[in-house]
């Protein structure tokens, strides 16, 4: 009877821990040595601050380009809806972003234009050995860009 009892918890136990969200919220620094990162050069934020809810996925990336910080905020919509987000100089970016349950993963396409040339970010957020993995698709006019972006927890 007390293996019985054991099994029927064990099952329980699983079931509940099959159905959990993955939260991706924290601040977050990137882990250059488990990066792979673009060869001449990278679109990967030194560090995130992700704020996730059960509707919304708001990010604040901190970035470096020629010596130079840039702070971006960004809010999201996780049903699938267009947000639209500040871009470089005064464009706007329009993206969509969906949380996938099976996968555990959140989704996030972005169309965009950088001196009128526009452009399609895609990446792919999923916690993996405890660290944030975003697989970021970046295409334009001028070619394609794929890295994967590692970031451990502060």
């Amino acid at each position: 009877m007390k293996n019985f009892v054991f099994v029927i918890a064990l099952a329980f136990l699983s079931a509940s821990a099959f159905g959990q969200k993955v939260n991706f919220s924290g601040d977050w620094t990137l882990n250059e040595d488990k990066s792979e990162l673009g060869y001449e050069f990278s679109l990967a934020p030194k560090a995130l601050t992700l704020v996730h809810t059960k509707k919304t996925f708001d990010q604040t990336a901190l970035s470096e380009w020629d010596g130079m910080e840039y702070e971006a905020k960004t809010h999201f919509t996780l049903d699938g809806e267009i947000c639209e987000n500040p871009g470089f100089e005064d464009s706007v970016t329009k993206s969509t972003a969906v949380y996938d349950k099976k996968a555990k993963t959140l989704k996030i396409v972005t169309d965009g234009e950088v001196q009128g040339m526009g452009y399609t970010l895609t990446q792919v957020y999923s916690m993996k050995d405890g660290m944030l993995v975003i697989e970021s698709e970046a295409a334009s006019d001028m070619g394609e860009m794929a890295e994967t972006f590692v970031y451990d927890k502060k």
